[in-house]
């Protein structure tokens, strides 16, 4: 198992600040403001960056992005170094006139403009989506909330975890006689991270008819309640809910995941009828293969409680070595449930390059997700890890093509 720490020695550290290498990728051109804060707005920033854009980070003086309190090793920012990777920071107090002039000057030189305030707040600082557009017309405003700009919740405070509870994505995580689980990353962030992502590019593509800009209005509640189809056309055709099932699946089987005879958690899936009948024939030969409770997609559902039982029992008596040998023998799909120990030593991920190395001037080398997905002919680029509150004010505020004027 690799080892997740390094040693560095001094030499090994990087002192040069702002080390610029050049952009990469198919957003080459594209300048972006993001005004927001935590996980989601910022998030969309960040794929932004990777993808070759110019991200102008702006966050509060002294204070900063607060994700940069979190997920800290020895007092500095785990979490922010990869989330505020590629992007330029500038501390900027929007409450104050002076400061807000300076941010309006970059407005009418950028394309995209990510906030995720609570919905007023953009208003109070006199900086709502008219304002903007007034120095630039051609800008497009992406507002990432928990509920939205309009609605009667649209004031309350919400955070990811919110959202997954108010989609009805939280109600189908766990097992029926135990609370909702929620997953230990803020999924309901990044799933309105990659939906404000693809809005945004949408929003880029119709300028290029249009020539106009747009105000977008983003719910991180309807990015992940947009994901629930299944369990909103149940609901609607059969008036049905559709509940928490563990660790199985309302709609398919075998689907489920049991610990193998060395203490592994290992998981199958067969949402195909050539793949389920050849993982009946690989756990129990041609007897469990052709038995008729299992014929069917339905029947397995219907007798999934059985199946469950004979499959958890075969997994049980196994190594995990053993189940992925047999697994890859009779082209089966499963997985072993990794962590991060497993993902940091795993081949495939090597051979992929699915993990990349960034030099930060902390830490030293950095191993980190790699840029997604892969463009085979303008490939992204991690440019830097997350770099210190306003670092690059002088940068930026001296670069010719934020401070002309607007496209």
């Amino acid at each position: 198992m690799a080892d997740p720490k390094h040693t560095h020695s001094e030499r090994d550290i990087m002192t040069t600040q702002n080390v610029r290498p050049e952009a990469r990728g198919p957003l080459l051109g594209l300048k972006v403001l993001d005004v927001g804060q935590l996980v989601a707005g910022p998030m969309i920033g960040t794929y932004l960056a990777d993808w070759g854009a110019d991200v102008i980070k702006i966050e509060q003086p002294r204070i900063g992005d607060p994700i940069r309190k979190l997920g800290s090793h020895s007092g500095a920012p785990l979490w922010w170094k990869i989330n505020g990777r590629g992007k330029r920071s500038i501390a900027l107090d929007l409450h104050e006139e002076s400061d807000r002039a300076v941010l309006m000057k970059l407005v009418k030189s950028a394309d995209i403009f990510i906030e995720n305030f609570t919905p007023g707040t953009m208003e109070r600082w006199g900086l709502d989506y008219p304002v903007l557009r007034s120095v630039n017309p051609a800008l497009i405003m992406l507002r990432v909330s928990g509920f939205g700009q309009s609605g009667p919740n649209k004031s309350n405070r919400a955070f990811g975890r919110i959202a997954q509870s108010f989609s009805g994505f939280s109600s189908v995580n766990g097992f029926a006689d135990r609370p909702p689980i929620h997953p230990g990353i803020p999924v309901g962030d990044y799933f309105g991270a990659l939906t404000g992502a693809a809005a945004v590019l949408a929003a880029c593509f119709e300028r290029q008819k249009s020539g106009e800009g747009q105000e977008i209005d983003l719910a991180l509640y309807e990015a992940c309640f947009r994901l629930m189809e299944l369990m909103t056309a149940t609901f609607d055709q059969e008036g049905r809910v559709i509940g928490r099932e563990g660790t199985s699946n309302t709609y398919v089987a075998p689907v489920g995941t049991w610990k193998t005879a060395d203490g592994k958690w290992f998981s199958l899936t067969a949402s195909t009828q050539p793949v389920a009948e050849r993982l009946l024939q690989t756990v129990g030969g041609a007897d469990l293969a052709a038995d008729e409770r299992f014929a069917t997609n339905a029947l397995r559902v219907a007798n999934r409680i059985e199946l469950d039982e004979i499959l958890a029992g075969w997994v049980n008596s196994h190594s995990t070595a053993e189940l992925t040998k047999i697994c890859d023998d009779g082209d089966v799909a499963y997985c072993i449930e990794y962590d991060a120990a497993d993902i940091f030593s795993d081949p495939h991920y090597r051979a992929r390059g699915s993990i990349e190395t960034v030099e930060d001037p902390l830490f030293g080398p950095m191993r980190m997700p790699a840029v997604v997905p892969r463009f085979g002919r303008t490939p992204g680029s991690i440019r830097w890890t997350g770099e210190e509150l306003d670092a690059s004010r002088d940068d930026v505020l001296n670069d010719p093509s934020w401070t002309g004027e607007a496209h």
